[in-house]
């Protein structure tokens, strides 16, 4: 094998070498590419899910504030009612009571 021979085998070898690298550099950034891709659609099905989640837990508060406030709402106007029938019971007292007063001083001023 003479020198030219040899020097070209190197030559080619060189360049087979070259060529791997450059695809493997290529592959290398394909990787990278691939995993940000990957990393991206992750991270936007999490903030969706998130979203989802918060979107239920707000659906679920407001539903029980609604419950929450539909019970005060009842309890209050049970006592308005209680508060009402107490207050008839005291104007017929009061009414009894002035009617007796009047009846006393109308005898009162017959005697």
């Amino acid at each position: 094998m003479n020198k030219t021979e040899i020097l070209e085998r190197i030559k080619k070898a060189e360049n087979e070498v070259e060529l791997k690298i450059k695809e493997a550099e290529e592959q290398k950034k394909k990787k990278i590419l691939e995993a940000k891709t990957y990393a991206r659609k992750l991270l936007e099905d999490a903030e969706n899910e998130a979203a989802k989640i918060k979107a239920e837990t707000i659906e679920k508060a407001k539903m029980e504030v609604e419950i929450k406030k539909e019970e005060i709402r009842k309890s209050k106007l049970r006592e308005i009612e209680d508060l009402e029938v107490k207050g008839k019971e005291n104007v017929w007292k009061a009414v009894e009571f002035l009617y007796k007063e009047f009846l006393g001083m109308v005898d009162h001023a017959k005697a």
